[in-house]
């Protein structure tokens, strides 16, 4: 399977991609605040495996500024993956509301609808074992640890630098307001103060973090980053020469720290003080997503 024939995105125009999927993600938490949302709250089992005859329909937020991915980390993570091991998928832009859990991302494939991003990548190693390069068990165990390691730990901090410290949260809300309509703006800025913002302030601070200093949260985030530097080494990737699901997961938070707008500068500084890991998420973005690189220009409102 040739890379040309890998992906197929759908033809939206930056701006109404970039649009549409930072006011859905806009205006997602209110909705589900709301109770507005139609998923249901006590779920079946996700499907552990499908059909691979199937086409692969993956739903998401779009990406922003030079993130090449997705402004979603753990939309990123399946993406990036299924770049890595060569599956042909759709993207499609939605609500999380829209999910079966209420979160996104999820696919669609045939009759199955799987949420999570590590419930789809598993589900997807059972439905195509043949595209997964075989790791020994040691590998596997280092790739889960990793991969938590960086979810939850890393995104967090990600997480604070976007929607609660002041520069992110001007970074973000701006980028959200300039890629709406204009008629949509004034309650799209409303949403974002009265509940988007609040939301996110309750769930870091249920969630541990948001109940420390910025100095204290640095340090931890630094301190994680050195880790993951030292993980990567010199290696070409996480684990050796080929790319793993733990790459997927770190490739989702580097590719969204190194953005230059959505998030605080001071992350992205942070950041750029391990080389390996710029030349790291740089090499993943050249080999995997090229034309996503390339920024189509608009002066569409």
């Amino acid at each position: 399977m040739s890379k040309s024939q890998s992906f197929r995105l759908p033809t939206l125009s930056t701006s109404q991609a970039l649009g549409a999927g930072l006011a859905a993600g806009a205006l997602a938490l209110y909705v589900l605040n709301r109770r507005r949302s139609t998923y249901k709250r006590v779920a079946d089992n996700i499907p552990r495996v499908g059909d691979e005859s199937d086409e692969i329909v993956l739903y998401g937020f779009d990406r922003m500024s030079d993130v090449v991915a997705s402004f979603s980390p753990y939309v990123s993570k399946v993406e990036a993956w299924m770049r890595f091991v060569g599956l042909p998928y759709t993207k499609r832009l939605a609500l999380p509301a829209q999910a079966p859990r209420g979160q996104l991302p999820f696919i669609q494939h045939g009759d199955n609808a799987v949420p999570d991003s590590e419930f789809i990548i598993k589900y997807l190693q059972r439905t195509y074992p043949e595209v997964d390069k075989p790791l020994s068990p040691e590998q596997e165990a280092l790739s889960v640890m990793m991969s938590h390691f960086i979810e939850d730990s890393l995104y967090y901090g990600l997480f604070y630098h976007r929607w609660i410290h002041p520069a992110g949260w001007e970074s973000i809300k701006g980028l959200v307001l300039a890629s709406v309509p204009k008629a949509a703006r004034i309650p799209v800025r409303y949403q974002l103060q009265a509940s988007v913002r609040p939301n996110m302030v309750t769930k870091l601070h249920q969630q541990g973090l948001g109940r420390l200093s910025e100095a204290d949260i640095n340090m931890l985030l630094d301190e994680k980053l050195a880790a993951l530097s030292q993980m990567l080494g010199e290696k070409k990737y996480l684990l050796g020469q080929e790319p793993c699901v733990a790459d997927a997961t770190a490739f989702g938070f580097l590719d969204n720290a190194l953005a230059s707008e959505g998030v605080n500068p001071d992350l992205r500084d942070m950041l750029s003080q391990y080389s390996n890991l710029v030349a790291y998420t740089e090499r993943i973005r050249a080999a995997y997503f090229d034309m996503e690189m390339r920024f189509e220009t608009t002066s569409e409102e």
